[in-house]
């Protein structure tokens, strides 16, 4: 069920975009929050229609580099109802468009590390 303590978005009241962290009680099983609420993130995906197509070329073409095409948003944003403030909510624009509830969320994965030579 929805609920104000759980993320950024028109029944919070707040208005303003949110840090990151302001919202524990939303955090995914993962750990991961802001999944929902605060802003809109830009995603690589064009605005075509699912499925999303496996690795390959339709994939490749999916995700093309034309700023002429509209790329998919993702997460409704501050303001919205909520119906819209939901990780699966999806919407189209085109990446020159300015729009200050719109933003990219940067995924860092941890790289292992070499094994230490013997002897230190």
């Amino acid at each position: 069920d929805p609920d104000a303590d759980c993320a950024n978005y028109g029944d919070t009241g707040i208005g303003v975009v949110s840090t990151i962290g302001c919202f524990p009680d939303g955090a995914s099983p993962y750990g991961v929050e802001e999944m929902s609420g605060n802003v809109l993130e830009w995603t690589r995906s064009t605005g075509a229609k699912y499925p999303y197509p496996s690795p390959g070329a339709s994939r490749q073409e999916r995700e093309s580099e034309d700023d002429n095409e509209t790329r998919m948003l993702r997460s409704g944003g501050i303001g919205v109802d909520v119906q819209y403030a939901r990780c699966a909510y999806r919407h189209d624009s085109y990446p020159y468009f300015p729009y200050y509830l719109v933003g990219f969320r940067v995924v860092v994965h941890p790289v292992p590390l070499a094994s230490e030579p013997s002897g230190r």
